[in-house]
Protein backbone atom coordinates (compact mmCIF):
# COMPACT_ATOMS: atom_id res chain seq x y z
CA UNK A 1 0.00 0.00 0.00
CA UNK A 2 1.58 3.07 -1.16
CA UNK A 3 -0.72 5.67 0.34
CA UNK A 4 -3.39 5.97 3.63
CA UNK A 5 -6.05 8.04 3.91
CA UNK A 6 -7.83 9.67 6.98
CA UNK A 7 -10.90 11.18 7.28
CA UNK A 8 -11.24 13.66 10.66
CA UNK A 9 -14.20 16.22 11.44
CA UNK A 10 -13.64 19.92 13.09
CA UNK A 11 -16.94 20.93 14.98
CA UNK A 12 -16.64 25.06 15.01
CA UNK A 13 -19.46 27.43 16.31
CA UNK A 14 -21.25 27.10 13.11
CA UNK A 15 -19.64 25.03 10.94
CA UNK A 16 -18.87 21.40 10.21
CA UNK A 17 -15.95 20.29 8.29
CA UNK A 18 -14.94 17.08 6.82
CA UNK A 19 -11.04 16.83 6.08
CA UNK A 20 -10.00 13.94 4.45
CA UNK A 21 -6.47 13.73 4.37
CA UNK A 22 -4.71 11.36 1.77
CA UNK A 23 -0.60 10.22 2.97
CA UNK A 24 1.42 9.71 0.13
CA UNK A 25 4.04 6.79 1.90
CA UNK A 26 6.63 6.88 -1.36
CA UNK A 27 7.38 10.62 -1.08
CA UNK A 28 6.36 11.20 2.65
CA UNK A 29 3.50 13.98 1.62
CA UNK A 30 -0.03 14.90 2.36
CA UNK A 31 -3.01 16.44 0.26
CA UNK A 32 -6.12 16.97 1.84
CA UNK A 33 -9.70 17.60 0.60
CA UNK A 34 -12.48 19.48 2.75
CA UNK A 35 -16.08 19.37 3.05
CA UNK A 36 -18.50 21.98 5.04
CA UNK A 37 -21.80 21.73 6.29
CA UNK A 38 -23.17 24.66 7.87
CA UNK A 39 -24.99 24.09 11.22
CA UNK A 40 -27.93 25.99 11.83
CA UNK A 41 -29.47 26.81 15.52
CA UNK A 42 -30.82 23.25 16.84
CA UNK A 43 -29.21 21.19 14.31
CA UNK A 44 -28.65 17.37 14.96
CA UNK A 45 -24.75 17.15 14.48
CA UNK A 46 -25.36 13.33 14.93
CA UNK A 47 -27.94 13.44 12.14
CA UNK A 48 -25.50 15.84 9.95
CA UNK A 49 -22.19 13.45 10.65
CA UNK A 50 -24.15 10.51 9.21
CA UNK A 51 -25.28 12.41 6.11
CA UNK A 52 -21.41 13.39 5.61
CA UNK A 53 -20.45 9.68 5.89
CA UNK A 54 -23.35 7.94 3.90
CA UNK A 55 -23.45 10.86 0.86
CA UNK A 56 -19.11 10.42 0.35
CA UNK A 57 -20.02 6.47 0.01
CA UNK A 58 -17.56 6.13 3.09
CA UNK A 59 -20.08 3.83 4.85
CA UNK A 60 -16.87 1.31 5.91
CA UNK A 61 -16.27 3.81 8.83
CA UNK A 62 -16.91 2.27 12.48
CA UNK A 63 -15.66 5.03 14.39
CA UNK A 64 -14.90 9.16 13.62
CA UNK A 65 -12.43 11.31 14.97
CA UNK A 66 -13.58 14.32 15.63
CA UNK A 67 -11.84 17.74 17.04
CA UNK A 68 -14.76 20.45 18.66
CA UNK A 69 -13.70 23.89 18.84
CA UNK A 70 -15.98 26.04 21.18
CA UNK A 71 -16.82 29.53 20.34
CA UNK A 72 -16.27 30.68 23.31
CA UNK A 73 -13.14 30.35 25.67
CA UNK A 74 -14.51 29.03 29.23
CA UNK A 75 -13.47 31.18 31.72
CA UNK A 76 -11.57 31.13 35.71
CA UNK A 77 -11.12 33.21 38.67
CA UNK A 78 -7.92 32.85 40.50
CA UNK A 79 -7.47 33.38 43.72
CA UNK A 80 -3.87 33.71 45.92
CA UNK A 81 -2.83 35.04 49.07
CA UNK A 82 -0.56 38.30 47.83
CA UNK A 83 -0.63 39.37 43.47
CA UNK A 84 2.51 38.29 43.17
CA UNK A 85 2.96 35.09 44.60
CA UNK A 86 0.22 32.63 44.92
CA UNK A 87 -2.12 34.54 42.60
CA UNK A 88 0.53 34.28 40.01
CA UNK A 89 0.71 30.88 40.05
CA UNK A 90 -3.24 30.41 40.08
CA UNK A 91 -2.87 32.24 37.05
CA UNK A 92 0.02 29.92 35.37
CA UNK A 93 -2.27 26.95 36.18
CA UNK A 94 -5.09 28.24 34.67
CA UNK A 95 -3.32 29.39 31.48
CA UNK A 96 -1.62 26.04 31.30
CA UNK A 97 -5.09 24.27 30.66
CA UNK A 98 -5.89 27.07 28.55
CA UNK A 99 -8.50 29.01 30.11
CA UNK A 100 -9.70 32.75 30.01
CA UNK A 101 -8.39 34.69 33.42
CA UNK A 102 -11.35 36.69 33.32
CA UNK A 103 -10.72 37.89 37.63
CA UNK A 104 -7.78 37.77 39.81
CA UNK A 105 -8.24 37.94 43.53
CA UNK A 106 -6.44 38.25 46.75
CA UNK A 107 -6.62 37.87 50.80
CA UNK A 108 -7.59 41.21 50.90
CA UNK A 109 -10.63 41.17 48.50
CA UNK A 110 -14.25 40.30 49.84
CA UNK A 111 -14.57 36.72 48.50
CA UNK A 112 -18.35 36.35 50.12
CA UNK A 113 -19.33 38.93 47.34
CA UNK A 114 -17.74 38.50 44.55
CA UNK A 115 -19.12 37.46 40.92
CA UNK A 116 -19.11 34.61 39.74
CA UNK A 117 -22.12 34.80 36.99
CA UNK A 118 -19.69 34.16 34.22
CA UNK A 119 -16.93 32.09 36.01
CA UNK A 120 -16.52 28.26 34.73
CA UNK A 121 -13.71 27.52 36.92
CA UNK A 122 -12.33 28.45 40.58
CA UNK A 123 -8.48 28.05 40.72
CA UNK A 124 -7.33 28.57 44.74
CA UNK A 125 -3.32 28.47 45.91
CA UNK A 126 -1.55 30.03 48.64
CA UNK A 127 1.01 28.61 51.47
CA UNK A 128 3.10 26.11 51.86
CA UNK A 129 2.72 22.74 52.82
CA UNK A 130 4.65 22.22 55.61
CA UNK A 131 2.95 25.98 57.28
CA UNK A 132 -0.53 26.58 58.72
CA UNK A 133 -1.92 29.52 56.63
CA UNK A 134 -4.65 31.09 58.44
CA UNK A 135 -5.24 33.89 55.74
CA UNK A 136 -5.66 30.50 53.13
CA UNK A 137 -7.89 29.67 55.79
CA UNK A 138 -9.86 33.00 55.98
CA UNK A 139 -10.24 32.89 52.13
CA UNK A 140 -11.77 29.58 51.74
CA UNK A 141 -14.42 30.06 54.59
CA UNK A 142 -15.32 33.64 52.84
CA UNK A 143 -15.86 31.84 49.48
CA UNK A 144 -17.89 29.06 51.27
CA UNK A 145 -20.21 31.46 52.09
CA UNK A 146 -20.71 33.59 48.59
CA UNK A 147 -23.89 32.44 47.79
CA UNK A 148 -23.28 32.63 44.00
CA UNK A 149 -21.23 29.31 44.48
CA UNK A 150 -24.42 27.16 44.23
CA UNK A 151 -26.41 29.30 42.21
CA UNK A 152 -23.51 28.78 39.18
CA UNK A 153 -21.94 26.33 40.43
CA UNK A 154 -18.16 27.10 38.78
CA UNK A 155 -16.00 23.84 39.02
CA UNK A 156 -12.84 24.44 42.30
CA UNK A 157 -9.66 23.81 41.62
CA UNK A 158 -7.66 23.51 44.88
CA UNK A 159 -3.53 24.25 44.65
CA UNK A 160 -2.49 25.64 47.25
CA UNK A 161 -1.45 24.31 50.62
CA UNK A 162 -1.64 21.01 51.95
CA UNK A 163 -2.01 22.08 55.85
CA UNK A 164 -5.59 23.70 54.13
CA UNK A 165 -6.86 21.21 52.55
CA UNK A 166 -9.18 19.94 54.87
CA UNK A 167 -10.62 23.41 55.60
CA UNK A 168 -11.47 23.72 51.50
CA UNK A 169 -13.35 20.45 51.63
CA UNK A 170 -15.09 21.48 54.45
CA UNK A 171 -15.62 24.90 52.80
CA UNK A 172 -16.21 23.67 49.03
CA UNK A 173 -16.50 20.19 47.93
CA UNK A 174 -20.56 20.12 48.22
CA UNK A 175 -22.99 18.38 46.60
CA UNK A 176 -23.60 19.93 43.53
CA UNK A 177 -20.23 21.16 43.10
CA UNK A 178 -16.73 19.65 41.42
CA UNK A 179 -14.23 19.93 43.23
CA UNK A 180 -10.64 18.55 42.04
CA UNK A 181 -7.71 18.64 44.78
CA UNK A 182 -4.23 19.30 42.30
CA UNK A 183 0.05 19.63 43.78
CA UNK A 184 0.66 23.07 45.32
CA UNK A 185 1.31 24.98 42.52
CA UNK A 186 3.31 27.61 44.73
CA UNK A 187 5.90 24.65 45.16
CA UNK A 188 5.68 23.20 42.31
CA UNK A 189 6.58 25.21 39.20
CA UNK A 190 7.40 22.37 36.66
CA UNK A 191 3.72 21.47 36.72
CA UNK A 192 3.49 22.34 33.12
CA UNK A 193 5.80 19.58 32.32
CA UNK A 194 3.72 16.45 33.25
CA UNK A 195 2.01 15.12 30.59
CA UNK A 196 -1.84 15.41 31.82
CA UNK A 197 -2.05 17.51 35.03
CA UNK A 198 -3.46 15.44 38.16
CA UNK A 199 -2.60 12.14 36.58
CA UNK A 200 -6.01 11.64 35.59
CA UNK A 201 -6.88 14.47 32.98
CA UNK A 202 -9.33 15.50 34.83
CA UNK A 203 -10.06 19.26 34.10
CA UNK A 204 -9.19 18.48 30.38
CA UNK A 205 -11.89 15.65 30.17
CA UNK A 206 -14.57 18.48 31.92
CA UNK A 207 -13.51 21.19 29.23
CA UNK A 208 -14.13 18.68 26.61
CA UNK A 209 -17.22 17.82 28.10
CA UNK A 210 -18.94 21.65 28.52
CA UNK A 211 -17.52 23.01 25.33
CA UNK A 212 -19.49 19.98 23.93
CA UNK A 213 -21.82 17.84 25.78
CA UNK A 214 -22.99 15.64 22.90
CA UNK A 215 -19.73 13.63 22.56
CA UNK A 216 -20.64 10.51 23.54
CA UNK A 217 -22.76 7.54 21.86
CA UNK A 218 -23.61 6.34 19.02
CA UNK A 219 -24.64 8.52 15.81
CA UNK A 220 -26.27 5.28 14.71
CA UNK A 221 -25.10 1.69 14.56
CA UNK A 222 -22.20 2.19 11.72
CA UNK A 223 -20.88 5.09 13.32
CA UNK A 224 -19.81 6.32 16.53
CA UNK A 225 -17.84 9.60 17.19
CA UNK A 226 -13.94 9.16 19.39
CA UNK A 227 -13.07 12.98 20.65
CA UNK A 228 -10.04 14.81 21.43
CA UNK A 229 -10.26 17.59 23.31
CA UNK A 230 -9.34 20.61 21.12
CA UNK A 231 -6.93 21.94 24.21
CA UNK A 232 -5.08 18.18 23.72
CA UNK A 233 -4.73 18.55 20.40
CA UNK A 234 -3.15 22.24 20.06
CA UNK A 235 -0.60 20.68 23.02
CA UNK A 236 -0.01 17.68 20.72
CA UNK A 237 0.89 19.59 17.84
CA UNK A 238 3.71 21.23 19.70
CA UNK A 239 4.53 18.22 21.06
CA UNK A 240 5.54 16.10 17.85
CA UNK A 241 6.99 19.06 16.17
CA UNK A 242 9.28 19.47 19.06
CA UNK A 243 11.57 17.14 17.68
CA UNK A 244 15.08 17.43 19.41
CA UNK A 245 16.30 18.29 22.54
CA UNK A 246 16.83 21.62 22.83
CA UNK A 247 14.32 22.58 20.66
CA UNK A 248 11.47 25.65 20.92
CA UNK A 249 7.71 25.56 19.16
CA UNK A 250 5.48 27.84 19.50
CA UNK A 251 1.55 26.67 17.66
CA UNK A 252 -1.24 29.12 17.91
CA UNK A 253 -4.60 28.41 17.40
CA UNK A 254 -7.12 31.26 15.47
CA UNK A 255 -11.11 31.34 15.86
CA UNK A 256 -12.93 33.99 15.34
CA UNK A 257 -13.41 35.02 19.30
CA UNK A 258 -10.08 33.76 20.80
CA UNK A 259 -6.67 32.62 20.18
CA UNK A 260 -4.95 29.72 21.75
CA UNK A 261 -0.71 29.31 22.49
CA UNK A 262 1.11 26.18 23.55
CA UNK A 263 4.75 26.65 23.35
CA UNK A 264 7.10 23.42 23.95
CA UNK A 265 10.49 23.26 25.03
CA UNK A 266 12.36 19.88 24.72
CA UNK A 267 14.71 19.41 27.71
CA UNK A 268 16.82 15.80 28.48
CA UNK A 269 14.21 13.84 30.04
CA UNK A 270 10.42 15.92 29.65
CA UNK A 271 8.81 18.40 27.27
CA UNK A 272 8.05 21.32 29.56
CA UNK A 273 4.90 23.21 27.92
CA UNK A 274 3.59 26.85 28.65
CA UNK A 275 0.15 27.68 27.37
CA UNK A 276 -1.75 30.78 27.23
CA UNK A 277 -5.61 31.74 26.29
CA UNK A 278 -6.13 35.11 24.41
CA UNK A 279 -9.98 35.95 25.40
CA UNK A 280 -9.63 38.46 22.14
CA UNK A 281 -11.30 38.71 18.59
CA UNK A 282 -9.45 37.92 15.46
CA UNK A 283 -9.71 41.19 14.02
CA UNK A 284 -8.02 43.11 17.20
CA UNK A 285 -5.14 40.48 16.80
CA UNK A 286 -1.62 42.76 16.99
CA UNK A 287 1.82 42.32 17.43
CA UNK A 288 1.42 44.41 21.33
CA UNK A 289 -1.01 41.74 22.14
CA UNK A 290 1.59 38.57 21.45
CA UNK A 291 4.35 40.35 22.97
CA UNK A 292 2.46 40.47 26.54
CA UNK A 293 1.38 37.38 26.17
CA UNK A 294 5.31 36.21 25.81
CA UNK A 295 6.14 38.58 28.65
CA UNK A 296 3.45 36.88 30.62
CA UNK A 297 4.89 33.30 30.08
CA UNK A 298 8.28 33.86 29.84
CA UNK A 299 9.63 37.10 32.31
CA UNK A 300 8.46 35.57 35.65
CA UNK A 301 9.15 38.29 37.93
CA UNK A 302 11.15 37.21 41.12
CA UNK A 303 10.17 38.85 44.70
CA UNK A 304 10.47 38.81 48.18
CA UNK A 305 7.01 37.83 49.90
CA UNK A 306 6.07 35.81 52.37
CA UNK A 307 2.66 33.82 51.94
CA UNK A 308 1.85 34.20 55.45
CA UNK A 309 1.31 37.74 55.78
CA UNK A 310 -0.39 39.69 53.03
CA UNK A 311 1.78 42.77 51.46
CA UNK A 312 0.51 44.80 48.80
CA UNK A 313 4.12 46.32 48.10
CA UNK A 314 6.78 43.53 47.29
CA UNK A 315 10.48 43.81 47.02
CA UNK A 316 11.76 42.99 43.68
CA UNK A 317 15.29 40.79 44.20
CA UNK A 318 16.59 42.75 40.54
CA UNK A 319 15.41 45.98 39.36
CA UNK A 320 17.09 45.96 36.60
CA UNK A 321 14.42 45.63 32.91
CA UNK A 322 14.66 42.34 31.52
CA UNK A 323 14.94 41.61 27.77
CA UNK A 324 13.91 38.59 26.26
CA UNK A 325 14.13 37.46 23.12
CA UNK A 326 11.51 34.73 21.37
CA UNK A 327 13.78 32.42 19.19
CA UNK A 328 11.68 29.25 18.42
CA UNK A 329 12.69 26.63 16.08
CA UNK A 330 9.47 26.20 14.57
CA UNK A 331 5.91 27.94 14.63
CA UNK A 332 3.02 26.34 13.68
CA UNK A 333 -0.34 28.57 12.85
CA UNK A 334 -3.81 27.21 12.44
CA UNK A 335 -6.25 29.75 11.76
CA UNK A 336 -10.11 28.87 11.47
CA UNK A 337 -11.06 32.80 10.66
CA UNK A 338 -10.73 34.78 7.54
CA UNK A 339 -9.69 37.38 9.87
CA UNK A 340 -5.76 35.99 10.19
CA UNK A 341 -4.63 35.26 6.72
CA UNK A 342 -1.11 34.13 6.15
CA UNK A 343 0.34 38.04 6.01
CA UNK A 344 -1.66 38.76 9.27
CA UNK A 345 -0.15 35.59 11.07
CA UNK A 346 3.48 36.79 9.89
CA UNK A 347 2.65 40.15 11.36
CA UNK A 348 1.73 39.29 14.74
CA UNK A 349 4.38 36.95 15.41
CA UNK A 350 7.12 39.58 13.79
CA UNK A 351 7.72 41.45 17.46
CA UNK A 352 9.82 44.18 17.02
CA UNK A 353 12.60 44.37 19.51
CA UNK A 354 11.45 40.27 20.68
CA UNK A 355 11.28 37.71 17.51
CA UNK A 356 14.84 36.36 16.30
CA UNK A 357 16.51 34.13 14.13
CA UNK A 358 15.54 31.61 11.43
CA UNK A 359 12.38 30.74 12.16
CA UNK A 360 10.53 27.64 10.08
CA UNK A 361 6.82 28.16 10.24
CA UNK A 362 3.91 26.07 9.10
CA UNK A 363 0.73 28.10 8.26
CA UNK A 364 -2.79 25.98 8.14
CA UNK A 365 -6.44 27.86 7.35
CA UNK A 366 -8.37 24.55 7.27
CA UNK A 367 -7.41 22.80 10.42
CA UNK A 368 -5.30 19.91 8.48
CA UNK A 369 -2.94 19.95 11.41
CA UNK A 370 -5.64 20.23 13.92
CA UNK A 371 -7.53 17.72 12.65
CA UNK A 372 -4.67 15.36 11.96
CA UNK A 373 -3.68 15.27 15.41
CA UNK A 374 -6.38 12.44 16.36
CA UNK A 375 -4.37 10.59 14.87
CA UNK A 376 -0.90 11.03 16.31
CA UNK A 377 -2.85 11.23 19.54
CA UNK A 378 -4.77 7.55 18.85
CA UNK A 379 -0.88 6.34 17.96
CA UNK A 380 -1.86 4.69 14.77
CA UNK A 381 0.70 6.93 13.12
CA UNK A 382 3.24 9.60 14.40
CA UNK A 383 6.19 8.24 13.35
CA UNK A 384 9.23 10.76 11.64
CA UNK A 385 7.92 9.83 8.27
CA UNK A 386 4.39 10.71 8.53
CA UNK A 387 5.43 13.98 10.33
CA UNK A 388 7.50 15.13 7.48
CA UNK A 389 4.61 15.36 5.25
CA UNK A 390 3.44 18.43 6.83
CA UNK A 391 6.32 20.00 5.38
CA UNK A 392 6.07 18.71 1.73
CA UNK A 393 2.47 19.84 1.21
CA UNK A 394 1.05 22.19 -0.78
CA UNK A 395 -2.38 22.63 1.15
CA UNK A 396 -0.26 23.75 3.84
CA UNK A 397 2.04 26.96 3.53
CA UNK A 398 5.12 26.80 5.19
CA UNK A 399 8.76 28.24 4.78
CA UNK A 400 11.07 30.26 6.98
CA UNK A 401 10.95 33.54 8.45
CA UNK A 402 14.85 35.48 8.76
CA UNK A 403 15.09 37.91 11.42
CA UNK A 404 18.82 37.91 11.60
CA UNK A 405 21.61 39.28 14.30
CA UNK A 406 24.01 42.15 13.39
CA UNK A 407 24.62 45.79 13.93
CA UNK A 408 21.52 47.66 11.56
CA UNK A 409 22.92 50.00 8.77
CA UNK A 410 20.59 51.09 6.65
CA UNK A 411 21.12 50.17 3.02
CA UNK A 412 24.28 48.14 3.30
CA UNK A 413 23.48 44.75 2.36
CA UNK A 414 23.14 41.99 4.97
CA UNK A 415 22.48 38.87 2.91
CA UNK A 416 22.71 37.12 -0.49
CA UNK A 417 20.42 34.75 -2.49
CA UNK A 418 21.65 31.88 -5.07
CA UNK A 419 18.13 30.63 -6.31
CA UNK A 420 18.89 28.19 -8.67
CA UNK A 421 14.73 27.81 -9.95
CA UNK A 422 13.75 26.22 -13.43
CA UNK A 423 17.25 25.96 -14.72
CA UNK A 424 17.47 29.41 -14.26
CA UNK A 425 20.03 30.21 -11.69
CA UNK A 426 19.38 34.23 -10.13
CA UNK A 427 20.99 36.64 -7.44
CA UNK A 428 19.56 38.44 -4.74
CA UNK A 429 20.79 40.90 -2.59
CA UNK A 430 19.02 41.54 0.82
CA UNK A 431 19.81 45.37 2.45
CA UNK A 432 18.90 46.36 5.81
CA UNK A 433 15.83 48.37 6.35
CA UNK A 434 13.88 46.00 3.52
CA UNK A 435 11.13 43.19 4.19
CA UNK A 436 10.83 40.90 1.59
CA UNK A 437 9.16 37.55 0.73
CA UNK A 438 10.28 35.63 -2.26
CA UNK A 439 8.47 32.05 -3.47
CA UNK A 440 10.36 29.36 -4.32
CA UNK A 441 8.94 26.91 -6.41
CA UNK A 442 9.13 23.02 -6.08
CA UNK A 443 12.13 21.13 -7.30
CA UNK A 444 14.64 24.10 -6.45
CA UNK A 445 17.49 25.28 -4.39
CA UNK A 446 18.46 28.22 -2.97
CA UNK A 447 21.67 29.10 -1.29
CA UNK A 448 21.14 32.15 1.63
CA UNK A 449 24.71 33.71 2.20
CA UNK A 450 25.32 36.10 5.59
CA UNK A 451 27.40 39.09 5.07
CA UNK A 452 30.26 39.45 7.64
CA UNK A 453 28.84 40.57 11.01
CA UNK A 454 25.37 39.11 10.14
CA UNK A 455 23.91 35.56 11.63
CA UNK A 456 21.14 33.92 10.59
CA UNK A 457 20.58 32.28 13.88
CA UNK A 458 22.33 31.62 17.02
CA UNK A 459 23.35 28.08 15.97
CA UNK A 460 26.99 28.28 15.17
CA UNK A 461 27.02 25.53 12.35
CA UNK A 462 23.88 27.33 10.70
CA UNK A 463 24.66 31.13 10.86
CA UNK A 464 25.84 32.86 8.25
CA UNK A 465 24.40 30.26 5.48
CA UNK A 466 21.56 27.90 4.71
CA UNK A 467 20.83 25.61 1.82
CA UNK A 468 17.40 25.27 1.05
CA UNK A 469 15.76 22.51 -1.41
CA UNK A 470 12.05 22.52 -1.94
CA UNK A 471 11.03 18.91 -3.29
CA UNK A 472 7.73 19.22 -4.54
CA UNK A 473 6.13 21.99 -2.60
CA UNK A 474 6.61 25.00 -2.72
CA UNK A 475 8.54 27.13 0.30
CA UNK A 476 8.08 30.73 1.56
CA UNK A 477 10.94 32.23 2.71
CA UNK A 478 10.39 36.09 4.32
CA UNK A 479 13.32 38.29 5.26
CA UNK A 480 13.08 40.73 7.21
CA UNK A 481 15.52 43.49 8.11
CA UNK A 482 13.84 46.68 9.40
CA UNK A 483 15.17 49.02 11.74
CA UNK A 484 12.57 48.14 14.16
CA UNK A 485 13.46 44.35 14.29
CA UNK A 486 17.05 44.99 15.46
CA UNK A 487 16.38 48.02 17.63
CA UNK A 488 17.16 45.67 20.68
CA UNK A 489 20.94 46.00 19.63
CA UNK A 490 21.20 49.74 20.76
Amino acid sequence: MNSADFAVLLEMRDILRKIVVNYDYYNESISAENEDVRLENGSNVRLEIQKLFNESGDKSKKTVQRVSIPAKLMNAAVLGISEEGSTRSAKMLAWSKLLNVKSTYSASDPLASIDLSDIDYIIISGGYDNSTNNRLNSMLAALGRNPQLDEFKPAVIFAGSRLSLENAKKELARPGLSFTVLANVLENSGYTAEEDLSGLNTLESQIAAKSDPDTKSEVSEEIKIRDLSYTRALRKISEVFCMKRGEKVLSALFTEGYSLLSHAEREARTTVFKNYAVPQEAGTLNQDVLESVFNDLFIEKRNVFDENFLQKTVLPIDTSKESFLFEPNRIIGISLTEKVDFEKFIDIISIPGMTKGTIYFLFDNLGIILALMTVFAAGTQGNNSFLRGFFNTNDIRNGWLFIPYGKFRKGAPAIYLEKLENDRKEDIVLKWGERRTIEIEPNSVVEIHAVGGVSLSKDSGDSTKKTIGTKESRKTLIFDLREEMNRWNG
